[in-house]
């Protein structure tokens, strides 16, 4: 099997990212970029339709809860999907059916909302094939390289929400809302691009016995064909099923906890922010968006930041730390915003703090979620991930809610007076997130995609020798 006897990774001599593997990041990132494009636009699109179709909470609440409920099931399906048919087939078959879906989108009949919220269904569930994208990455990439590569997808993604931005404030205005949505079928044409270019992850080919075709892959990868396979060995277990990750039981309870607890404190963030800026510093809508846009540019610094000291000191401690120094910064927040610390005039810089610091911790989040899953579970395992991610999404704002007071569970009501026990909410899902990275993380830095493997055929435990001296 590709690497499995010795553990060694067929790109682990490697010194430099090669042109093709350069072009699979590009395309990869480039494609989850515009998918969260599609997935972030329907929130600036209702804005442009409240008035004109006289939409009600309720109704907007369906549309936009829509795609929660649809990646939810995508997370299960993707992940199956994955490792059985392969990494590959999920990134174009994803691409390509949400470029229909937001090309459907286009014909919405006039206040047709029901039609708009079914199709936000199949929006959502396309999205959540993001980590089997990550996987296919990481499953062509140096191992000592791997949580910079991840990061670097993660940054360009990061771009989804940009540009739903830029659309908001310039795109629908000058074409449309229709229109619009019909450029957002431009994730079609990188799946085209993949299915032509890309070959499939050499270790779902090796783990399938098609030690060919893994040859050629690894060999398109590093642009020559150097590497030398192992002699084959007796393969793990096939996977039955999807419930065989339950199986690896430190790796569920991880990878839900970190992304549970990120993802409810980061979108309880991105959710109140623009608001709160609005009524403490007396920012105008318009303003406190473009403050916001700043914070994104900021936030892509601090995930490429996040992923190269991943590769250097470790995911569990700039996972870890990330998140902690994003929570403390939200209590602060909390008390200069309510005027109880300091001056309310501040509030935008611990705001700022936690910000780029959960956006750091999302980019350790994204390499985590799918590196610490042997083979024959890596798109199982990631898939769990995306569907512990779109529950955070769910229970960041209903939780926001409950602390507010509010009956609103798609937007709370963001005022001054309960800003205190709701950024405490927000950080205390982002200290669950730090501290399970801290006290039960796995660390992965620098081991090879195969080392797990090997752990899980010899029956051996999860540490690595870096970890255990960690702990030790």
């Amino acid at each position: 099997m590709l690497g499995e006897h010795t553990g060694r990774s067929p790109f682990q001599d490697q010194t430099k990212i090669t042109s093709n593997q350069k072009m699979l990041i590009a395309l990869v990132g480039i494609g989850s970029m515009l998918e969260f494009w599609d997935a972030y636009l329907i929130g600036f699109i209702m804005a442009f339709l409240i008035k004109p179709w006289g939409l009600t909470y309720g109704i907007m609440g369906a549309v936009l809860f829509a795609s929660g409920g649809g990646a939810i099931i995508g997370a299960a399906v993707w992940g199956a999907l994955a490792d059985r048919f392969g990494r590959k087939p999920v990134f174009v078959a994803s691409l390509l059916v949400l470029g229909a879906a937001s090309v459907a989108l286009a014909f919405t009949p006039e206040r047709g909302w029901i039609y708009m919220a079914v199709l936000r269904v199949v929006i959502g569930f396309c999205s959540a094939g993001y980590f089997i994208q990550i996987a296919l990455v990481q499953e062509f990439t140096p191992p000592k390289r791997r949580g910079m590569l991840t990061g670097v997808v993660s940054a360009i993604t990061t771009g989804g929400l940009l540009l739903g931005a830029l659309s908001g404030a310039w795109l629908i205005p000058a074409i449309g809302w229709r229109w619009t949505f019909v450029l957002g079928a431009a994730p079609a044409a990188i799946a085209l691009i993949g299915a032509l270019r890309v070959p499939e992850s050499p270790r779902w080919l090796s783990l399938h016995g098609r030690r060919d075709d893994a040859r050629r892959a690894v060999a398109w990868a590093r642009g020559d064909d150097s590497f030398e396979f192992d002699r084959a060995i007796a393969p793990p277990a096939a996977t039955r099923s999807w419930f065989d990750i339950f199986q690896c039981p430190r790796n569920v309870v991880t990878t839900a906890l970190v992304n549970i607890g990120l993802i409810s404190g980061y979108y309880g963030i991105v959710l109140w922010a623009p608001t709160l800026m609005s009524q403490i510093q007396s920012l105008a809508p318009v303003t406190a968006s473009k403050v916001m846009i700043g914070f994104s540019l900021l936030g892509i610094v601090s995930r490429l930041a996040a992923a190269a000291l991943a590769d250097r000191i470790g995911r569990r401690k700039t996972g870890g730390f990330f998140a902690l120094a994003s929570a403390i910064a939200l209590v602060f927040a909390g008390y200069i915003g309510h005027g109880d610390l300091f001056s309310p005039s501040l509030f935008w810089l611990p705001l700022l703090v936690a910000f780029v610091f959960a956006d750091g911790s999302l980019s350790v989040c994204a390499a985590y979620s799918t590196e610490v899953w042997p083979s024959r579970l890596r798109g199982s395992g990631a898939g769990f991930a995306g569907l512990a991610g779109s529950v955070g999404k769910i229970l960041g704002p209903l939780g926001l809610a409950l602390t507010a007071g509010s009956s609103n569970v798609v937007m709370p009501s963001a005022t001054v007076s309960v800003i205190v026990p709701a950024f405490q909410f927000l950080a205390a899902c982002l200290a669950v997130c730090g501290l399970t990275y801290l006290t039960i993380g796995i660390e992965a830095r620098g081991r090879t995609l195969e080392s797990f493997d090997q752990a899980e055929v010899n029956d051996a435990p999860v540490l690595d020798q870096s970890e255990q001296s960690q702990r030790g």
